[in-house]
């Protein structure tokens, strides 16, 4: 599955509660996974296959990390519609990064670092 990773200096649970406070506020519908993961998904699968590129299909797994070297990861894992073709894909993908956009944008009017954003 493809992903983006962001690092930052938030502690772990601002950084999970920013990024659920951000997906809901957007209109993802949020199911908690575990404790520090949570799915985020928007549209409709169902329409997204009847109606292929003109349907985007949002089903993202938000992960938050902390390899105790005082950083924290947030990885946000996004589904990848084959069915939807190049099109559809590059609309899943644009969504992606403008819910961590969004996410970066939030922290870094709360004073947090950003220290590094890669897709994987």
């Amino acid at each position: 599955m493809a992903s983006i990773i962001v690092i930052t200096n938030a502690q772990p649970q601002h950084l999970r509660d920013a990024a659920l406070h951000v997906a809901q506020s957007t209109s993802y519908t949020i199911t908690p996974l575990a404790e520090w993961s949570f799915g985020a998904t928007q549209g409709s699968l169902a329409l997204s296959i009847l109606f292929g590129a003109f349907v985007a299909y949002c089903d993202f797994k938000l992960h938050v990390s902390s390899p105790g070297d005082g950083t924290t990861y947030l990885t946000l894992e996004r589904n990848t519609p084959w069915w939807t073709g190049v099109i559809g894909v590059n609309r899943v993908k644009r969504r992606a990064d403008e819910l961590v956009n969004a996410i970066c944008s939030v922290l870094g009017s709360q004073g947090v670092s950003i220290f590094h954003r890669r897709d994987a």
